[in-house]
């Protein structure tokens, strides 16, 4: 069995009061730069944008590496279980429920982790090294990031690999 993902939990910002109680304590709204941006942006970019804005009124609209921190997600992982070990020692420091399946020999897990922890687990799922079906499973988990405008590895290239997987290489250069 190829291991799937989705993530199941992703934050839910309540902006009204967020906005509102930070407008009243500094004088201004720290939402004016995503307010002004014309892309689309997620909830969690926005809310990562607006805390960054809450110390500097100039701060990008984005997700900045130091705030990662303050948005948590699920992912719902299914996994043959000799991948699901692999998968859940890449996942190091996430906390994790698993569980046996009615399929036999098949494993259920929901791993919850901050944009930072996933950041990492998955690049360290997407390295050389790891089985083809483990990295399935955190090339998924990073389509789904980015397809929700999480997009938290920008130095980092993607390489195809013979197995129809992909490698994602982080680019040490000018750090």
């Amino acid at each position: 069995m190829m291991p799937d993902a989705v993530l199941i939990q992703v934050p839910s910002i309540d902006f009204r009061t967020f906005i509102g109680l930070s407008h009243k304590v500094l004088g201004r709204s720290p939402a004016a730069s995503t307010d002004a941006c014309r892309r689309e942006l997620s909830d969690a970019e926005r809310f990562l944008s607006c805390l960054a804005a809450l110390r500097d009124v100039r701060a990008p609209v984005g997700l900045s590496p130091h705030l990662l921190q303050h948005v948590s997600f699920s992912a719902f992982i299914a996994a043959d279980e000799r991948d699901m070990l692999d998968i859940l020692q890449l996942c190091a420091g996430l906390p994790f429920v698993a569980v046996e399946t009615i399929v036999r020999g098949v494993q259920a897990a929901v791993v919850t982790g901050t944009l930072a922890q996933w950041r990492d687990a998955v690049l360290s799922g997407c390295a050389k090294g790891v089985p083809t079906t483990v990295r399935h499973c955190f090339n998924k988990l990073h389509g789904l990031f980015t397809a929700a405008g999480l997009n938290v590895w920008p130095d980092c290239t993607t390489r195809s690999s013979p197995d129809q997987t992909y490698l994602l290489l982080e680019d040490k250069r000018g750090r």
